[in-house]
């Protein structure tokens, strides 16, 4: 197994992190609009206290990045956690990484008092869809909706 290096996102990474994000964006089929990404990328590298951002190395290659959200559910018992991206470069894909980017992200939730992790998989992403559910992740039944509240 290939050991995986997982740094903290700080102000200094911030081009770094964006170029990934429009690569996992363009992997994904989303627009990145710098308006609406550019501003939160801005906050999670200045140290968001809702997220934990992390940038993935695979030996001295940059191999994608995982941003991990705190929120709060009485119906989960507290504190619960979001995988919100994560991304691994096309290079590092189909080699197993991902598993131990999962193991990762699901020790950081714990260490932050994270009781449930959830996350989104596109429906096309049949690859990643199949790592969650090896790991015990559920669908939940529910569908996701969202409403844009700010301008």
């Amino acid at each position: 197994m290939t050991t995986l290096r997982f740094t903290p996102v700080s102000p200094a990474d911030r081009a770094t992190l964006e170029t990934l994000v429009r690569d996992y964006y363009a992997f994904d089929g989303h627009d990145y609009v710098d308006a609406e990404q550019g501003p939160a990328l801005d906050l999670v590298c200045a140290g968001e206290a809702n997220a934990l951002a992390f940038l993935i190395h695979d030996g001295t290659a940059l191999a994608g990045y995982l941003i991990l959200t705190i929120g709060f559910s009485v119906e989960y018992g507290g504190r619960d956690g979001f995988i919100d991206e994560l991304h691994l470069v096309e290079a590092c894909r189909g080699r197993g990484l991902g598993r131990e980017v999962m193991d990762f992200a699901e020790r950081a939730a714990r260490e932050a008092g994270i009781r449930y992790l959830h996350l989104e998989v596109e429906l096309h992403n049949e690859r990643a869809r199949r790592l969650y559910d090896a790991r015990g992740y559920e669908d939940s039944g529910r569908t996701l909706m969202s409403k844009r509240l700010a301008d």
